[in-house]
C-alpha cells in the first residue's frame, strides 16, 4: 500500500486492535528493508519510535 509513514502506522495500530492477539502482525516498508512486529496494545508513538529506530 502506497501511503505515508504516519498513515501506515495509524493503520497498523487499528489493524492490530482488530486482529486476535495470538496472531503476529508485522509492519514492513515497501522495499522490505525492515519489519517490525506490532505487539497487542501498541500505540502510534511507540510504533513511530520503532520505525524511526530502524529507518
Amino acid at each position: 500500500m502506497d501511503v505515508g509513514k504516519e498513515d501506515a502506522i495509524w493503520l497498523a495500530v487499528v489493524f492490530r486492535r482488530l486482529t486476535p492477539t495470538h496472531l503476529d502482525l508485522v509492519l514492513c516498508d515497501e522495499g522490505y528493508t525492515f519489519d517490525i512486529r506490532v505487539p497487542a496494545g501498541s500505540t502510534e508513538p511507540e510504533l513511530t519510535a520503532l520505525v524511526d529506530a530502524v529507518g
